[in-house]
């Protein structure tokens, strides 16, 4: 393996690690201000905590699993979390 390639490959690494880093910032990021939303008559709460824990759910499978379950027992939310999810999963290349 030539240094080039392996400084490409590095590059790369540390790429996937700072995307992964800064999907889970704005995904807190938004759960925060989901919460602050919950109490706050101003803010609309519960799109910024749909939207931040699927964004988690991209880089922790034990997140998915608990959101997955609590979608399927409600009918309301599993048809907002299909079109939120596709639209993310379109933007973030997931």
């Amino acid at each position: 393996m030539s240094s080039k390639s392996r400084v490409i490959f590095s590059d790369r690494y540390k790429m996937t690690h700072i995307k992964k880093f800064l999907l889970i910032v704005l995904g807190l990021s938004l759960i925060l201000i989901g919460l602050i939303g919950a109490v706050l008559p101003i803010l609309n709460g519960t799109l910024f905590l749909l939207v931040g824990i699927i964004l988690l759910s991209f880089e922790s499978t034990r997140v998915e699993k608990v959101v997955l379950s609590f979608v399927e027992r409600n009918e309301v939310v599993k048809k907002w979390y299909r079109k939120l999810d596709q639209l993310l999963r379109k933007l973030f290349n997931k």
